[in-house]
């Protein structure tokens, strides 16, 4: 059984609030430790596969585009060129990490410094993760709610449940990907989307 079903059965256990919980998920895990982290997939592509969710899904990937090609275009003004893909990674505590070939990560870290479009580059990066983030919260919410409500039988057990999925999701991060030729945003419970 994996650590993570390990440490909910077991908090769940402790909390007392509803044993049928901890014995579902036991016997659900037992003979596969991806089973639990299956059927989390499974709800997160349920609730991103809502009306809602493939609409705020739509204009992310509209956003991302946009973004992307006004991104070529002034870095192709500047006379920068990539060789490969530069991947900007921002978590939900703020931090940004990007991922890139040593001279690709040094053009773009060059070019955002110098940068003065109004709003800049940089701006624009990180809005698009805020909202990408806004939109994973909320997939994240009404899965871990849908997950929560299946496995238990009592109110209790399901927000005892639903406070554990919920403290898992604390890792978020959104994943821009962006080369000369295409470009992604990637972020827990999206629809595929690329360009």
């Amino acid at each position: 059984m994996s650590s993570v079903n390990s440490s909910l059965i077991n908090y769940l256990s402790a909390k007392g609030l509803d044993g049928n919980v901890a014995n579902a998920l036991a016997s659900k895990s037992s003979g596969s430790t991806g089973t639990l982290q299956a059927q989390r997939q499974q709800a997160l592509q349920r609730a991103a596969g809502t009306a809602k969710g493939v609409n705020a899904a739509q204009a992310l990937d509209t956003a991302q585009k946009a973004l992307a090609k006004d991104l070529r275009a002034a870095m192709s003004q500047a006379g920068v060129k990539l060789t490969g893909a530069i991947e900007f990674t921002v978590k939900s505590d703020g931090s940004v990490d990007m991922k890139g070939s040593d001279a690709d990560k040094a053009a773009v870290k060059a070019f955002l410094k110098a940068d003065t479009s109004q709003p800049s580059f940089a701006t624009r990066i990180a809005t698009q993760a805020r909202d990408a983030m806004k939109q994973s919260t909320t997939v994240q919410q009404s899965a871990a709610m849908a997950q929560a409500a299946k496995l238990s039988r009592t109110p209790g057990g399901v927000m005892a449940l639903y406070a554990s999925l919920m403290q898992q999701t604390s890792t978020t991060s959104v994943v821009f990907s962006f080369s000369a030729t295409s470009s992604a945003l990637t972020y827990p419970g999206s629809l595929t989307t690329a360009a």
